[in-house]
């Protein structure tokens, strides 16, 4: 009786880790797109992506941009001096972290 009870108590425990939910498997983006995450303070950040300002939340640490796979220059300036400039390849599906200085 008593092994029948743990043999049963360790089928449940197993059966039910693997009905875990799991977060963020599939993609919700559209095809041919990834996103570019930018962390950091954005307060005094200007966010240029090929020449075009990138309008950033000032309330959030973290800004997420969907973009259609490519080459980009990021340029990221703080009281018009330019603190990081770098080529970003967005690949489709993927997300891109860049740490703003």
């Amino acid at each position: 009786m008593k092994y029948w009870m743990i043999s049963s108590f360790l089928l449940i425990v197993l059966l039910s880790a693997c009905n875990v939910t799991k977060y963020n498997q599939s993609s919700v983006m559209k095809p041919d797109y990834g996103a570019l995450r930018l962390v950091g303070d954005p307060v005094g950040r200007e966010v240029s992506l090929d020449g075009n300002i990138v309008p950033l939340d000032t309330y959030k640490k973290t800004n997420i941009f969907e973009l259609k796979t490519g080459t980009y220059a990021l340029k990221i300036s703080v009281n018009g001096n330019v603190v990081m400039s770098q080529k970003l390849f967005i690949t489709n599906g993927q997300t891109n972290e860049v740490k703003m200085p």
